[in-house]
């Protein structure tokens, strides 16, 4: 059995003198360190051959330590020089493997091979790389190295573009990643497009191909306007947000770009159904705001007009009243009476209806406005129903308000005055005293409507007043809360309180003009809190 170390033949390169040649015990050194010190597992086989001078096993002739862990991985405990022993001691199933007539094939062919090996060792997927050549008659020297952990890499890698790519096509947005192109000055000249998603193929109607093969400038024009702003975009990271209209593809698209790594990332959002469904929007609240105007100022001339027939027949029923009141009887005289107050009710409507319509074409100037002087003067205005009703008028100190002087007069006029008219007598016939109260403080976040909470985040921080007016009147059921802002609705007849149903309805468009909100709190003959929210500067 011939266990000799083999003699590597280093070429001598050209010039070499001869005492560069290496002595055989030097080359049995080297050789030596190099079985030592390899990362590769290294094995030399000798062919064992029949009487035929078929191949029938290998030979152990050298094996390095980490081949010799390898060999022994299942019982380290065992492991032992195998020079001389056969392959198929270790290996007996070898034969039976593509590995042996590669083996069989170096060594009769002469010629190398190189092969991967894959096998499932303690649950894990272990690869190994191995290279088989001959190194003389019937001589096989194998070497090989584990490559588990690129694979593991190389499919780690190829999940994470799997996952990506599931990501990216499963977009309902369309993306595009473009890389700068510089010229020799490192100066961008354009973008070279590296990726696209499936939702731009749908959207464009074009192949990934289409875009792979195409720089920025061509598939999208750009003039030197957007080029600059492209470059600054990769100089400063500043994202780019903007939407336009498409000709080419007859739609409208969202589009946001932010930078990635030399280059930059393009979303692109087909909101043409958005776009459209604005416009329709807009298109009728400027069809409703028309009709609105219209309406308003059929309003007010109707109003108007009215004025003067209802004065002429107040006129001429004063007229019968003074100069035929002894010619006519008293079913006449019953009958003029009832006719003059029906024309006043209808001047009081008529008067409101003007009011009503002053107000929606309101160009008042707003300002900051004291409360406090503002409702000293109201208070003065009703000083004379104050007296007669022997009503308990207290005014708190009140906060100031961002707002139009005449329209938060008419406000506060016409909540008073409701205050005051709705009392119900009581047994012995009289109506308890009126008493109203008027408070008011900076509104807390708690207080705020959600409306008014979401207008506060959009204006940075505006504070807003809350002014609560207060009486002791018969109330009423907050089931009807809606219906008392309404024009024209009435919870009471007019022979137990008189009054046209706009009162409450002029306080809430002029709240809606101050951008607020107003609200009641009620029960029935327990009295009513008006709450009104109005903004601050």
């Amino acid at each position: 059995m011939d266990q000799s170390v083999p003699r590597p033949h280093p070429a001598k390169p050209p010039g070499a003198v001869a005492h560069d040649t290496f002595s055989v015990d030097e080359q049995a050194s080297v050789w030596q360190q190099v079985l030592a010190h390899s990362v590769n597992g290294l094995v030399g086989l000798t062919a064992v051959r029949d009487g035929a001078g078929r191949i029938i096993n290998f030979r152990y002739r050298f094996i390095n330590q980490i081949a010799l862990r390898d060999t022994f991985w299942n019982n380290p405990a065992d492991s032992h020089d195998i020079t001389g022993k056969l392959l198929t001691e270790f290996f007996p199933s070898i034969q039976k493997t593509g590995l042996w007539q590669t083996y069989v094939g170096v060594v009769e062919t002469g010629q190398p091979r190189r092969v991967e090996q894959h096998y499932n060792l303690d649950e894990r997927d272990i690869w190994v790389s191995q290279s088989a050549s001959s190194f003389g008659p019937d001589s096989l020297l194998l070497s090989y190295t584990e490559t588990s952990e690129l694979h593991i890499a190389a499919r780690r890698v190829t999940r994470q573009s799997e996952l990506l790519n599931g990501v990216l096509n499963s977009s309902p947005n369309g993306i595009i990643v473009f890389e700068a192109v510089r010229n020799a000055q490192k100066q961008i000249t354009d973008f070279q497009t590296i990726l696209v998603n499936q939702m731009v193929e749908t959207m464009t109607g074009q192949k990934t191909s289409y875009f792979l093969e195409h720089s920025l400038s061509a598939i999208y024009s750009i003039n030197l306007n957007r080029m600059n702003r492209l470059r600054e975009l990769i100089d400063t990271g500043e994202p780019i947000h903007f939407d336009e209209f498409s000709p080419s593809l007859s739609r409208w698209l969202d589009m946001t770009l932010t930078r990635l790594n030399d280059g930059f990332v393009a979303t692109v959002k087909d909101i043409t159904t958005e776009k459209q469904i604005r416009q329709q929007l807009e298109d009728a609240v400027q069809e409703l705001h028309r009709s609105n105007q219209n309406l308003e100022q059929f309003a007010y001339v109707a109003s108007h007009d009215l004025q003067e027939p209802l004065r002429k027949i107040v006129s001429f029923g004063d007229v019968l009243n003074d100069q035929f009141a002894n010619e006519m009887s008293e079913s006449a005289t019953d009958l003029i009476r009832r006719m003059q107050r029906s024309a006043g009710r209808m001047r009081s409507l008529v008067q409101d209806l003007l009011t009503w319509a002053r107000l929606s074409g309101n160009n008042e100037t707003f300002a900051l406005i004291d409360l406090n002087h503002l409702m000293a003067s109201v208070a003065d205005d009703l000083e004379m129903t104050v007296a007669d009703q022997r009503a308990t008028l207290t005014i708190g100190p009140l906060p100031a308000v961002w707002g139009a002087p005449a329209l938060l007069r008419q406000l506060f006029q016409n909540l008073l005055s409701n205050a005051l008219k709705f009392h119900q007598p009581g047994p012995d016939g009289e109506a308890p005293t009126p008493c109203v109260s008027i408070r008011g403080h900076v509104a807390t976040d708690d207080e705020l409507p959600a409306g008014l909470l979401l207008a506060d985040s959009a204006q940075s921080g505006r504070r807003y007043a809350v002014v609560d007016v207060i009486d002791n009147g018969i109330g009423f059921d907050e089931r009807y809360l809606d219906r008392i802002f309404t024009i024209f609705q009435r919870l009471h007849g007019q022979m137990h309180f008189p009054g046209t149903g706009v009162g409450l309805a002029i306080c809430r468009k002029v709240v809606d003009l101050h951008n607020g909100h107003i609200t009641a709190i009620s029960r029935e003959g327990a009295g009513t809190t008006f709450r009104l929210v109005l903004p601050m500067q």
